[in-house]
């Protein structure tokens, strides 16, 4: 069994619901899974983590909001080999360009997949996140 790390920003009521869904998607799959703020984490959470998830929504003008800011600094002199990152934007745009370019550095496998969540498509999520676990392990088997 993998585990995950749910990482988000920013914290608002809506994104806290999207969140949630995410996280009952994994629930009702039976993996392990942890959601932080993206503020709140740690080195060890990330290297302690097969699968490391990001949720992103646009903050005004800057591509990425600034809880990201200490994520990206830890991000140029890490390495994630081994590892899946997954995508998911929240709010009215894909906000995970900027991410995915600073991540790179890491060697982290990067799924292409990047869903726009918002409260009207919800439903959508554990099949996104059934697809999530199985890419992974294709991926660990490919590397294997």
């Amino acid at each position: 069994m993998y585990s995950v790390l749910i990482l988000w920003a920013p914290d608002t009521a809506d994104n806290r619901k999207v969140v949630d869904a995410v996280s009952r998607a994994f629930d009702e799959l039976k993996t392990p899974h942890t959601t932080k703020r993206v503020s709140d984490a740690t080195v060890a959470d990330l290297t302690a983590s097969d699968i490391v998830l990001f949720g992103v929504e646009k903050a005004g003008p800057a591509e990425l909001p600034p809880d990201f800011a200490e994520c990206l600094r830890v991000f140029k002199g890490i390495t994630l080999a081994g590892r899946t990152a997954g995508f998911f934007s929240m709010g009215a745009e894909r906000a995970t360009g900027r991410l995915r370019r600073a991540l790179k550095e890491t060697e982290i496998a990067q799924r292409d997949e990047d869903p726009l969540f918002s409260d009207g498509r919800l439903n959508d999520v554990t099949e996104w996140a059934r697809k999530l676990l199985t890419w992974h392990r294709e991926q660990k088997n490919g590397r294997a």
